[in-house]
């Protein structure tokens, strides 16, 4: 059996593969069912053109929300035990159910509503809303208890300075999401999803080899 340190490994690793996949589906296959650069009209057309792959690829954003809170669980335990710890991952936690009710709604609930003949009023009220529960509500969640955890990874000494704001800028761009999402500037929420999850699954990554590789691959990670 491969001890604890070697299955985190190969955890993040898995995680970020994942977030990767989402994002990947996100800007190309998706795209044309996301309100960016089209109407609503055309990503009814869409979406209702091509269910499966639509609701397929929900599915693995919400594996994304899971493997983000596993990301989350890993650096948490890498911490001394503290109530800051425990509530930053709380918050984490907190995200997961608007996130998920997010995008059940657009798997499932959307392609069914307009398989129902629903009106586009009503189609484009269950988009506002979901964009709100994820993109608002759930990243902002996210970004804050992984802000907070990382904070408190800093101050633990856990990883080099480097590393630490790799980390910050990441969950800052994320939380500049929702504020993009809030404000309804559906331009500015496509540059920061964009920017924030290049940096967030590549500061996984990085967390990943800095803690857990080899010790022959740790030691080129952990200077300063």
């Amino acid at each position: 059996m491969p001890d604890s340190r070697t299955l985190k490994f190969v955890s993040l690793h898995i995680i970020v593969a994942t977030i990767t996949l989402a994002c990947i589906l996100m800007n190309g296959p998706m795209r044309a069912g996301l309100p960016v650069d089209n109407s609503l009209l055309e990503r009814v057309g869409f979406i209702a053109a091509n269910t499966g792959l639509w609701t397929a690829s929900w599915m693995v954003w919400m594996a994304s929300a899971l493997g983000l809170f596993v990301f989350c669980s890993i650096l948490a335990s890498e911490l001394n035990d503290s109530l800051s710890v425990r509530i930053s991952l709380m918050i984490v936690a907190l995200g997961i159910g608007p996130d998920l009710i997010a995008e059940v709604i657009y798997a499932f609930i959307i392609p069914q509503m307009i398989a129902q003949g629903s009106s586009l009023d009503m189609v484009q009220s269950l988009e506002l809303i979901a964009s709100h529960l994820t993109g608002f509500l759930g990243n902002g969640l996210y970004n804050l208890g992984g802000l907070g955890l990382t904070l408190i990874a800093w101050r633990q000494r856990v990883f080099p300075l480097w590393v630490f704001l790799w980390g910050l800028t990441s969950w800052g761009l994320g939380l500049s999401l929702s504020v993009s999402i809030a404000l309804a500037n559906m331009k500015a929420a496509e540059v920061f999803t964009a920017s924030s999850m290049v940096l967030s699954t590549s500061w996984m990554l990085i967390f990943a080899y800095c803690r857990f590789a080899p010790e022959s691959l740790r030691k080129r990670w952990i200077t300063p």
